[in-house]
């Protein structure tokens, strides 16, 4: 990690802290968890799986927003566009910081899963679906003006998007059902939670779905960045 890097995930950090995003968060993580323990034994068995795939892991793409309009009305993008920093530092460090929000979120949450948790599987896939929908949301994000618009009007850009995810639920799921990356995000996390088993030949097609769709999300949100602050 370079220097440059590690100021600006300082920067982020307190800045999500000074605008509350921690003492937020932790208040809907207080809600899930006071829910999953008490209403567990009459909801679905994928329904922990569900919450980590639709808040934790997508954590940043909600914050990520927010934190922009914010960065818009100080003027900070501004500044950071006439320095050495480029899209891909201040992407980088959006997702590290955002990132780890949602892990420490769905470590909680895991706490409350039914079945023995696979760590390694949980925690790769909700990073790695966590840095997809910062991706995704940059793009997004620099269409509104106020955060009111964002968390309104993004809904209109992400339900359809993710709306592949249902066919995880599918039992069994197929194999084509595992190349949409939502589908393989939700289907991983119920695996990493110990719902579930998978074949060799299963778990290369859904990690190979998951890398891609991480991939295409930080293409995205770096892409988008560029023109903002100008290539380089």
């Amino acid at each position: 990690m370079t220097t440059r890097l590690a100021t600006l995930i300082g920067h982020d950090a307190r800045l999500q802290l000074r605008f509350g995003v921690y003492y937020a968060y932790a208040f809907v993580i207080l809600f899930y968890v006071l829910v999953l323990t008490y209403a567990a034994p009459y909801l679905p068995a994928w329904t922990v799986g569900f919450v980590v795939f639709t808040d934790p892991s997508a954590v940043g793409f909600f914050f990520l927003g927010g934190l922009m309009m914010l960065e818009r009305a100080e003027m900070s993008r501004v500044a950071l566009a006439v320095t050495p920093i480029g899209a891909a530092d201040y992407f980088a460090a959006k997702a590290v910081t955002l990132t780890a929000v949602g892990l420490i979120a769905a470590g909680i949450i895991a706490g409350l899963a039914p079945h023995d948790v696979r760590w390694g599987v949980y925690v790769l896939t909700v990073a790695l679906t966590s840095v997809t929908y910062i991706g995704v949301g940059v793009p997004i994000a620099l269409r509104f003006r106020t955060v009111t618009n964002y968390l309104v009007g993004s809904a209109s850009f992400l339900t359809p998007l993710i709306l592949p995810c249902f066919l995880a639920l599918l039992e069994p799921m197929p194999i084509w059902a595992m190349i949409p990356p939502p589908a393989a995000q939700l289907k991983l996390i119920f695996l990493g939670l110990g719902q579930g088993a998978a074949t060799p030949v299963e778990y290369a097609v859904l990690w190979l779905s998951l890398t891609a769709g991480a991939a295409g999300g930080v293409w995205l949100g770096v892409h988008a960045l560029a023109k903002e602050f100008g290539r380089r």
